[in-house]
């Protein structure tokens, strides 16, 4: 064959299997100088030299101080020390190595010239050699904070460990434990200490465990069904074990709508002090509705498990997504290898995302951002997203009296930046139904949305968790790539 036709194929596979990754802060001020994280990513996952070749910095917005070219060093990375945001509104990096037929583009990042907050990402549910599962892609607890932190630049992780594996060799949460002190890094990245708890069908199901602190013991009881996946095992169980405890905690349930092993809303417990979060989001599909873009892996329930239904139920939850992933690359973006057997009706390419608002980067800020509702959900793309409801941002909530104006209309703003999408479908929910949507294009700077109907005329009542009238909204916005963000929740409650 003609050797520049072999070169051509050689070139188009290579940008078939390989992908270039570029991370920015996504909150900057005026002037601030911030770097950029540009990594080569192989086929696997895994940084890769094979995109030896110069890399063009140019067509960027809002940043000043790029080099005309980077290249990578021999493990497939490089940073850019030393940019300067200059907005005036947002900054983005393009990038585009020799041969690539398109352009690489970083997450973008809002600049102000006083930021009201930070925004900081992560993965809060990752699995690694001590779940005991998945030994054929799994990885030590050291190569997931590692990875999250040098590779997918990501700014917080955990890994959240099966109970059952945890338990099944001595040593293994002392271990942990010291690799939590190991890697947190104020200002850098902050490991959280996690565990996930089992629980079977009518116990409340799967659900995991957080810990402020870097040392504190896991939840073990000596029976045997523990060292199953489906233990009979009540979260008041598992809330009281860490009440005595003294740390301060939080629990986040995930996959409530899993036919085999659901969590019903109509029924068991539910507490906001000890659960304030719900993971609407992993690759193993989502638990926002029952009809979704991303079916639960093994299928889906038909009882009311989803967090719409946990809302109509009066629950109080801040939404994030994670990965769930049991590769042990949190931050990655890749389908999953299985050794043997069918395939899956699940295990979506993109992994789950947390975005987190907190003054900085350290333990104490993101525990305030978690536990105070500050955060959204992403599938994977690291797209900016704000809601608000007069004074109200995503995660409150605020009384509403007689006499206020909110009773009789109200006006929700939503503000978005994509990453790498130019046209977006943005859909406001009400008491967890969708209520109106409109189409977001680059040209647009927010969206906004006008519900006149009265609160007293669709306000829930008698709500099994919440009996106090209430009205519940959120944001879900969706990309014709499936790339999907959810807001966490606004309420307001009639007085």
């Amino acid at each position: 064959m003609d050797t520049r036709l072999l070169a051509e194929a050689r070139e188009a596979l290579l940008w078939t299997n390989y992908r270039l990754a570029l991370v920015i802060p996504s909150m900057l001020a005026t002037g601030e100088r911030f770097s950029l994280r540009v990594t080569g990513l192989g086929p696997d996952g895994l940084p890769s030299g094979a995109l030896d070749r110069p890399i063009e910095l140019g067509a960027s917005e809002g940043v000043e101080g790029l080099p005309a070219t980077v290249r990578l060093d021999g493990t497939g990375q490089a940073v850019v020390e030393g940019l300067r945001a200059v907005g005036p509104s947002r900054a983005i990096v393009r990038a585009r190595p020799e041969g690539c037929p398109g352009v690489v583009t970083s997450n973008p990042a809002w600049v102000a010239d006083e930021p009201p907050y930070r925004l900081f990402w992560g993965d809060l549910h990752v699995h690694t050699t001590y779940s005991n599962c998945s030994p054929w892609a799994c990885k030590s607890p050291e190569f997931a904070y590692a990875y999250a932190r040098d590779v997918t630049g990501l700014d917080f992780a955990a890994a959240a460990d099966h109970l059952r594996g945890i338990a099944a060799q001595s040593g293994r949460w002392d271990a942990l434990c010291a690799t939590v002190m190991q890697y947190d890094q104020p200002g850098r990245f902050v490991p959280l200490l996690a565990f996930e708890s089992s629980h079977k069908t009518g116990f409340g199901g799967d659900i995991n465990a957080y810990y402020r602190t870097a040392q504190a013991p896991h939840f073990w009881l000596d029976r045997d069904d523990m060292r199953t996946n489906n233990p009979a095992v009540t979260l008041r169980q598992l809330w009281d074990f860490l009440d005595a405890t003294g740390e301060d905690y939080l629990t986040i349930p995930h996959h409530t709508g899993r036919a085999d092993k659901h969590r019903a809303f109509d029924e068991g417990e539910h507490d906001p002090r000890c659960e304030p979060l719900f993971e609407v989001y992993s690759w193993w599909g989502s638990s926002e509705r029952r009809a979704s873009r991303f079916p639960l892996c093994g299928g889906n329930s038909d009882r009311p498990s989803y967090l719409q239904d946990a809302l109509r139920a009066g629950c109080r939850y801040g939404l994030i997504a994670s990965s769930d992933d049991h590769r042990t690359m949190p931050g990655g973006e890749a389908q999953a290898s299985l050794p043997a057997g069918p395939a899956r009706l699940a295990n979506y390419i993109h992994h789950g995302l947390a975005a987190v608002r907190a003054d900085d980067l350290t333990r104490d800020a993101l525990w305030r951002g978690l536990t105070r509702r500050r955060c959204y959900a992403t599938t994977h793309a690291r797209t900016l997203l704000e809601v608000s409801l007069g004074e109200l941002e995503m995660g409150q909530s605020a009384p509403i009296g007689p006499a206020d104006g909110l009773r009789k209309a109200r006006r929700i703003i939503v503000r978005v930046l994509p990453a790498n999408a130019n046209r977006l479908e943005v859909t406001l929910v009400r008491n967890g139904l969708d209520l109106q949507s409109q189409h977001w294009r680059p040209e647009m700077d927010t969206l906004t949305f006008e519900d006149a109907e009265p609160l007293d005329a669709v306000a829930l009542r008698e709500a099994r968790y919440h009996p106090e009238p209430f009205v519940v909204y959120y944001v879900r916005v969706e990309d014709r790539f499936s790339q999907t963000q959810w807001s966490s929740p606004i309420w307001l409650d009639l007085t």
